[in-house]
Formats: C-alpha cells, structure tokens, sequence
C-alpha cells in the first residue's frame, strides 16, 4: 500500500525532476543564446513549443517506466538504470518527433547538446542519491506499511525473516497468527486472527494457506471488510524465484518465473547501439594497424590459419562459428579442451596475445554483425554446453541473451576452471546478468573488463 510517507517521497522525487528538467532548458538557452534576445525573433514560439513537449515527454516516459514508483524498491541502482532508460528514451523521441514535425531546422543542435548534457549531470545523480536517502530513513525504522502475518506454509516465515533483514522496506510487523510458531511463543493462535484484527489497525494482511484452504478465502473477504490490503504469500513448492512475475490472458494468470529485461524492444534497441557504436570504434581505430601486425605475429609462430575459428553455442542455442587470432600450435584436442594456465599448446606469440586479449579482436567485427555482444555470457564449447546443460541447474538460461566479448562471470573472477562448482557460479553470474541487465550493469562490466586485462594476466 503506497503510504502517505511513500506518496510523499513520490511527489518530491517528480518535483525534483520538474526544477531539473526546466533549470537544464534555461541553462541551455543561456548557454546558446546568451548574445542574442531570443524573446524578439521568430524562434521565441518554436522554443516555448519545445519546452512544453520536453515537459510533457519526459513526464509520460517517467510513468511508464515507473520511475516514480518508490514505495517498495529503493535499490539506487536500479532507479538510476530507470532513469536512463527514460533520459534516452526522451532523446530519442523528442529527435524522431522533430523530424516528423519537419521541425529539426528551427532548433539548434548545440542547445540540444548542452540540454542533454546538463540535465544527465543533475538527474542521474539526483535520483541515485534520493534513494539511497530513502534506504537510510527506512532502515531508520521509519515506518511506511504496518501489516499481519497468518497462515502455515513456510513462506510465512521467509517473508518475516525477510522483513527482518531489509529494514529499509519500511514494513512493522504487528502481529504474527502460525501455530507451529505459537508452539515456540513467536506467535498468536492461527483461530484468535479475526477478534484481534480491528484493534491492531494494519494496513495490509499478508496471508500464507493453500490456494484451495477454505481459511485463504475466509480471509480474504475479511480484509475486504475491514478495508486492509490483502496479500498472498503461496507456496510454489520451486526454489526461490526472485524475478517472478505475473501477466494476465484475459482473465488467466500466467506465472513467469525469470524476468529478461531484454525480453523488451526498447532494451535490445539499446543493446545494438551500445554494441554498433563502440564495436565500430574499435574496428576504425584499431583494426587497420593491430590487425596486420597480430597477423604477422601469427604466421611467424608457427604453422596453421591466421584466423582460428570454432563452432560455439550461441543466441537461443543456435550454432555459431567464433573467430579468434590462432594463439596455439595445431593440435587434435581443439574443439574439446579449453586452455589453460601454462598450457604447451599456446605459442610463445600466443601468450603475448592472449596476456593482452588481443586474440580476441575479430571478434568486435561479429558484434557489428550482431552475432556476439559486447557484454553477455561467454560462448562455451559445444562439448561442454552438451556437458553441462544436464549437470547444473538453468545452465540453458543464459542462452536467452547473445553472447559476449565479457561478462559478468569473467569480471568477476569465475573464468578459466571447468569443474563443476565453478561452473555453477559462472551459471549463476550469466542468469543474474540476464534477469537483471540495464544499460549501467553492461558499462560497468565494459570498465572492469579494461581494468582487468591492464592489470592481471590470463
């Protein structure tokens, strides 16, 4: 239940995007304008237009993305990845609708630029730092929902444990009804619910019974009566699904028990950007003097192709060949063992290059063709996708999202061993990627990926 308190922060946080927004628009104008009396000439109404519909824009994108949605997720990080969606969703539609509009003409392009530009310094950090405020004031104890607990699955206990744990969701538990947890004096007798229900004056009544108990629908018009919000807390018999959502057909729920942001046309749409913008960089920068020379270095190692190549398991499981600078001698046990540290296969040339992570160059050329990502799980061998897929729990998940150059699993050390537990925390760093990717997750990834090949060997 939004809470006056949640309500109130909803508010702040839209007026802080409303003197932000409106300050980046006069700043831009003094900026551009400054030696001019723009009032006077005939761009005045063009401009009043544009204010408007950079007002109204940014607004209707804020909504849909929920930005202003505070009343149970703080994360900073998450609002911030929102944000960004919004502040490119707003430039690239506020661009498309001036050339619709055939406006794009009356406009500078310079005051564009220094708008863009001034309202990203003030509202990322505007909304990572009010949330992390809001975090701070509710591990406070400041109180946003006051609710009960009743019922006798265990999903009762592991939303209070829950609850405990995360201070800042700004939820009291006033009262909890188990009798298992009676037994142990934790709490009150399931039967004593109803008479104690008008003196605890919650807001929310958080119910864990059967679907099918004849209890879970008694008190669910209850809380119909005494006017509580009435929450079910179901027991699902799988392991924990944090990314588990709901969508309706027609009347039919439909559970969903991962989330892919990806899933959306507006996130791939900035995924290929990222990936066409940077990839081409480097191929103008660096391909026409590293290539060469890589290619040189190659042919004087040793015999064999300057280009090695290898079938991998991609994009939904698709096949695809990976090209790489050859960096081992030829040998039978290519395309079934992965390399390892001080393997004999690998060159003197190829240890040079694989140390820099230059062998992997022609790769940038299969992200401009949208084969491979920037960022994403590693390709694995097909051997060890055939392996492992019967081995480790949601193994085949992460061919949900292509794959990458990097990946989380790799920045964060689990790259290299092929045994089994390892496999299972690179698995779980590619599902954590794919149910929680933004824009921010895939440059922070980028930077730590720099980081470690300046800094750590292979």
């Amino acid at each position: 239940m939004p809470s006056y308190h949640s309500r109130f922060s909803q508010v702040l946080i839209l007026l802080g995007d409303l003197a932000l927004l409106n300050a980046s628009f006069l700043l831009a104008l003094f900026l551009r304008f400054s030696e001019v009396d723009l009032v006077a000439t005939e761009y005045y109404n063009y401009y009043l237009q544009l204010w408007v519909i950079i007002n109204l824009l940014w607004f209707l994108l804020s909504f849909a993305f929920k930005t202003y949605n505070s009343a149970f997720n703080t994360e900073p990080r998450k609002a911030l990845n929102k944000t960004i969606k919004v502040w490119s969703g707003h430039l690239f539609l506020l661009l498309l609708l001036l050339v619709i509009l055939q406006k794009s003409e009356a406009y500078s392009r310079l005051f564009i630029l220094y708008f863009y530009l001034a309202l990203s310094t003030g509202i990322f950090p505007w909304h990572f730092f009010f949330r992390r405020f809001l975090q701070s004031l509710r591990s406070r104890n400041k109180t946003l929902r006051r609710v009960v607990l009743a019922g006798n699955l265990p999903s009762l206990s592991a939303f209070a444990d829950a609850v405990q744990k995360r201070p800042d969701l700004g939820i009291e538990i006033l009262a909890i009804y188990n009798n298992d947890l009676q037994a142990k004096g934790l709490a009150k007798p399931e039967d004593e619910l109803q008479s104690d229900l008008e003196a605890l004056q919650a807001d929310e009544l958080f119910v864990a019974y059967d679907l099918r108990d004849e209890r879970f629908r008694q008190l669910y018009y209850l809380a119909e009566q005494k006017l509580l919000r009435f929450r079910a807390l179901p027991d699902l018999g799988l392991p924990p699904a944090k990314a588990l959502e709901i969508s309706f057909y027609d009347d039919l729920p439909v559970l969903s028990f991962q989330k892919e942001p990806l899933e959306y046309w507006h996130n791939r749409l900035i995924k290929r950007v990222e990936d066409i913008l940077i990839s081409l960089i480097v191929i103008l920068l660096l391909y026409p003097i590293l290539c060469p020379l890589l290619a040189l270095g190659v042919r004087l190692s040793g015999k064999g192709p300057i280009i090695f190549s290898q079938w991998r398991s991609g994009y939904r499981g698709a096949d695809f060949k990976i090209f790489k600078f050859r960096s081992m001698v030829l040998n039978a046990f290519a395309d079934l063992k992965q390399a390892e540290l001080n393997d004999s296969r690998i060159t003197p040339f190829g240890s040079f290059i694989r140390r820099w992570h230059l062998d992997e160059i022609p790769q940038f050329w299969q992200v401009l063709k949208g084969e491979m990502s920037l960022v994403g799980p590693r390709p694995h061998m097909l051997s060890h996708t055939e392996e492992y897929r019967h081995l480790v729990d949601r193994y085949m998940l992460r061919h949900f999202v292509k794959p990458g150059l990097s990946g989380l699993a790799q920045v964060q050390g689990l790259k290299g061993d092929h045994d089994l537990e390892a496999m299972k925390e690179r698995v779980k760093a590619d599902v954590y990627y794919l149910e929680n990717w933004s824009l921010l997750l895939d440059i922070s990834i980028i930077f730590r990926t720099i980081w470690q090949v300046l800094r750590s060997p292979f």
